[in-house]
């Protein structure tokens, strides 16, 4: 966590003598922890909140220490030596145990009765289908080597795919991203299912520590379209693309989707898509839906009526696209985030005209625009790349620390905003933030129905969904501003009953 400096930064010490006291010695720890996670010396200053100087000192002593150099560096990147990958787990382990006993959040979290959002998905999320591993029969390193120089279509999947993980996975100043026709290739045959599922994992895992690249996240979308008919037509059925991919730990109320029905009572067309994962608060999403009076559709076909007939619907992942719902699942095996869970975002499965996009950490908002500037960017001539084409027209992408767009407007916020192919940012002053009120004798869901129903008032909450139609007022109409947008969102807020 960012805090002020340190006193000891003021007057700083160039000795490197390690410490005496075991507080010294645990803060080394916690150091070298925070270093390993950030890979570089400023970032894991600023999550300490210390000065870089400050802690370049506390990576000389942890070097002295250890007796070993701990970080070395390979272009701009900071790469942990063998002893340091060793000690990874182990200081992992400490953070996160120093961490929960000073939670004391948490564990009251752990003893507050029921949210009242326990309930099970509409569609349970099929298992994977696992191919037998390969262990016996299979060829030589030097066969393989040899095998690998001209693989095409007619060779087997397993060792087609292999030449994808080659490419990833040479090293450091080795290996390179896939171009989106190898990434299309690749994510194509996972989901056929034609691969080893140790090379899928491999392959998530190869591309996610070493960072998404746009091309590769395009290629995933364009398999992921074709593999599901998810083509493009003529006919739009839907004005807004409304992803929604929430976290199962994640505490919070839906309010964008109280947002989205404005929108949709004003008659704009509203298609939501999401998950929720699996568990008991998987169906977190379609129990607010029916709340709303949301249409919940099962497959693309009842969701692409629901809109001829009407103005909103919400489709679960597992409805459309059930292997990759199936990959986000595997989430608990990992602990770690997959590509997978960026490309949901960008599939667009009732091609709407315009899409707006919440994502959970700053730097993915470039990813999403720069893949849906190359999605845009694909030829339109051929039955394959028509497949290609079903990126919106108009894309909005916020950071809301959470997988779904739910804009809390209380400081200034970039927005990044695609028009076709052409990219700009819209910078939103701070609204003034309201008293934050109590929520007494009712659960989260109780008071999540009270807000929209009018039988409890909340300004704050209020500003948040009507600051989030806002933004789907700016994608649909990116010529008018934010304020413009705003005051429509809240003029749209208090006549939601009057129609």
């Amino acid at each position: 966590m960012r805090g002020n400096t340190v006193p000891e930064d003021k007057n700083p010490d160039t000795s490197t003598a390690l410490p005496s006291s075991k507080l010294g010695q645990l803060r080394l720890l916690i150091a070298l922890d925070t270093l390993l996670v950030e890979g570089s010396v400023q970032q894991a200053a600023q999550r300490m909140g210390l000065s870089a100087p400050a802690m370049s000192r506390l990576l000389n002593q942890i070097r002295e220490a250890f007796n070993d150099p701990i970080l070395v560096r390979s272009g701009r990147r900071m790469i942990p030596t063998p002893r340091a990958e060793a000690l990874r787990l182990r200081l992992r382990a400490l953070a996160d145990e120093a961490e929960n006993l000073l939670s004391p959040k948490q564990e009251e979290a752990q003893s507050q009765p029921e949210t009242g959002w326990q309930q099970p998905a509409l569609l349970a999320v099929p298992p994977l289908s696992l191919r037998a591993p390969l262990i016996g029969g299979q060829p030589t390193p030097q066969q393989l080597a040899n095998q690998l120089a001209d693989l095409s279509d007619s060779h087997d999947p397993v060792l087609r795919f292999s030449r994808f993980l080659g490419v990833l996975g040479r090293g450091v100043g080795n290996s390179r991203p896939l171009t989106i026709a190898e990434a299309e290739e690749a994510f194509s045959l996972i989901l056929q299912e034609q691969v080893d599922p140790m090379q899928a994992s491999a392959f998530f895992s190869l591309i996610h520590y070493r960072g998404t690249a746009a091309q590769e996240l395009a290629g995933m979308v364009c398999a992921a379209r074709q593999h599901y008919g998810l083509k493009n037509t003529n006919a739009r059925p839907a004005d807004l693309d409304w992803p929604a991919y929430l976290s199962p730990n994640s505490p919070r109320a839906p309010w964008f989707l109280q947002a989205a029905k404005l929108l949709a009572q004003a008659g704009y067309k509203i298609a939501l898509h999401g998950s929720n994962g699996s568990g008991a608060n998987g169906g977190k999403i379609e129990q607010a839906a029916r709340a709303l009076d949301i249409p919940l559709a099962q497959n693309l076909i009842q969701a692409q009526e629901s809109l001829t007939t009407g103005n909103i619907v919400y489709l679960p992942l597992t409805g459309f696209a059930p292997a990759i719902a199936s990959m986000m699942a595997l989430y608990p095996l990992f602990a770690a985030r997959s590509p997978v869970g960026a490309c949901v975002h960008l599939l667009n499965p009732l091609q709407a005209r315009a899409s707006l996009l919440g994502v959970s950490r700053p730097a993915y908002r470039e990813l999403h625009r720069d893949t849906a500037r190359l999605l845009q960017e694909q030829p339109q001539t051929t039955e394959e790349t028509v497949l290609r084409g079903n990126a919106p027209a108009q894309l909005t992408v916020l950071s809301s620390n959470r997988d779904v767009a739910e804009f809390y407007p209380f400081r200034v916020a970039t927005i990044l905003n695609l028009s076709g192919t052409e990219s700009t940012d819209i910078l939103i002053k701070a609204l003034q933030e309201p008293e934050s009120l109590p929520r007494i004798g009712m659960d989260s869901f109780e008071y999540w129905q009270a807000i929209w129903t009018g039988t409890a008032i909340d300004p704050r909450l209020e500003t948040v969904i009507t600051a989030t139609a806002a933004l789907g007022l700016i994608t649909l109409h990116p010529d008018q501003d934010f304020d413009l947008c705003h005051a429509k969102a809240r003029e749209l807020w208090h006549k939601r009953f009057k129609n």
